[in-house]
């Protein structure tokens, strides 16, 4: 418990220590991908308050010229949506639905004695369902 406490005990004042950077799994919109949204939205909601959620749907972000220029984001044309302020016709927010990168996790070989096996009252049980289901 002591050497746990003295590797991570900070003195009084000092700052904490940075938390290290996982680095982003997903690059958020660019500015071209905004642009086209909002400049070929064929869904548009109104939330009230001037402001109107603009989408791309999946037949209008196949089209040619929707995706013209957008290189490897074509494919999150359908995952971002853009609220504009029409009163004050300016972005309000954008809003990135795709979902996050997923993570490869490594899984252990398994070990030579890593087995299963049914102990003998599971075997009976199983038996003894199997001859009432024939019977």
């Amino acid at each position: 418990m002591a050497q746990f406490l003295n590797r991570y005990a900070r003195p009084a004042g000092a700052s904490k220590p940075r938390a290290k950077s996982a680095g982003r799994l997903r690059q958020p919109p660019s500015g071209a991908l905004i642009d086209a949204v909002l400049a070929h939205a064929d869904l548009r909601d109104e939330l009230g308050g001037g402001r109107v959620l603009l989408r791309l749907s999946p037949a209008r972000a196949a089209e040619s010229k929707v995706r013209r220029g957008l290189g490897s984001e074509t494919a999150r044309l359908t995952d971002v949506a853009v609220i504009w302020d029409e009163r004050d016709e300016c972005l309000f927010r954008v809003l990135d639905g795709a979902p996050p990168a997923l993570a490869v996790v490594e899984r252990p070989a398994p070990a030579e004695d890593d087995h299963f096996a049914l102990t003998p009252a599971a075997l009976a049980y199983i038996a003894k369902s199997q001859s009432r289901g024939r019977g």
